[in-house]
């Protein structure tokens, strides 16, 4: 920052300023409208797996950073695990969390290990054909222990038991 820039700045704050952030002002008006927000976040809710090229498309009269902007600020989403998810969990959200574990250990008591072994899990990775699947699954698998699934899933019981314990206020780190 140059010193005329730093002059400026001590006096706007000598003369009361406290936002370091810049002050509205007119301009080019945004192309971002309240139904085009509401069409992204209707989008993200169809799909969290989308990615922002992805959304891009979808959406060609908005640059990307101000749809990721669009995303990340105005929507409150963060990706995680290839989703894209609201950074605070809303009471609902919580409720959800505590049903959905509840559902969980019904079925276990019910079904016992075989239900934990009709989990299917992924990380939203896309394949074209059933071989790049078969493929990219051999790879993955050959240098994990032979116990690998069994015990990850195992772990579901108390995370579960946690969730519903804490009123679905948990998340696993």
């Amino acid at each position: 920052m140059n010193c005329t820039s730093v002059f400026k700045w001590c006096r706007e704050f000598k003369n009361g300023r406290t936002s370091v952030h810049d002050d509205q002002r007119s301009g080019r008006p945004s192309i971002l409208t309240d139904d085009i927000v509401e069409n992204i976040e209707n989008a993200l809710r169809d799909d969290r797996r989308l990615t922002v090229d992805e959304l891009s498309a979808m959406f060609p009269q908005i640059s990307r950073s101000l749809l990721h902007e669009t995303i990340t600020e105005t929507l409150g989403y963060r990706k995680l695990s290839a989703r894209w998810v609201p950074k605070q969990l809303t009471d609902q959200h919580k409720l959800n969390r505590v049903e959905a574990g509840q559902e969980f250990l019904r079925r276990y008591k019910l079904h016992g290990d075989e239900f934990l072994r009709s989990i299917v899990t992924g990380d939203g990775k896309k394949f074209s054909t059933d071989e790049e699947v078969k493929e990219e699954v051999e790879k993955w698998t050959k240098g994990l222990a032979g116990n690998y699934f069994e015990e990850g899933i195992k772990k579901l019981i108390p995370r579960f038991t946690t969730c519903i314990e804490r009123n679905g206020d948990y998340v696993e780190k």
